[in-house]
């Protein structure tokens, strides 16, 4: 007997920075793509028609400028909808070890 297909949700809900929630849709992320540019300084990001895109920046297109809690929420929503998403991973130069935040640095950062 062949597997059961697998469907992916057409929206889900996203956190937003001011602590309510928002729909994201597949067809917003899908019209939101076609006008962010693929951009290689973010470390998350979501493969939408071929193109990388920011993961962060792309939501926020899809959600008419609304910001998510953080890129994690974003990541999570795209994942949900079907979207692959890519993250970069670090390595100190010196060292080769993989970096690894502190908390705190963690809790600091903004993007």
């Amino acid at each position: 007997m062949p597997p059961e297909p697998i469907s992916t949700p057409t929206e889900t809900r996203v956190r937003l920075k001011d602590g309510s929630y928002a729909v994201l849709t597949l067809a917003d992320v899908a019209v939101a793509a076609l006008h962010t540019p693929e951009d290689e300084k973010y470390d998350v990001l979501a493969v939408v028609g071929g193109k990388n895109v920011p993961a962060l920046v792309l939501a926020r297109n899809a959600l008419n400028g609304q910001d998510p809690w953080n890129t994690n929420v974003a990541e999570m929503a795209l994942h949900d909808l079907g979207f692959n998403i890519l993250v970069r991973r670090r390595f100190d130069n010196a060292t080769g070890e993989p970096v690894r935040l502190t908390r705190e640095q963690i809790n600091d950062s903004s993007i």
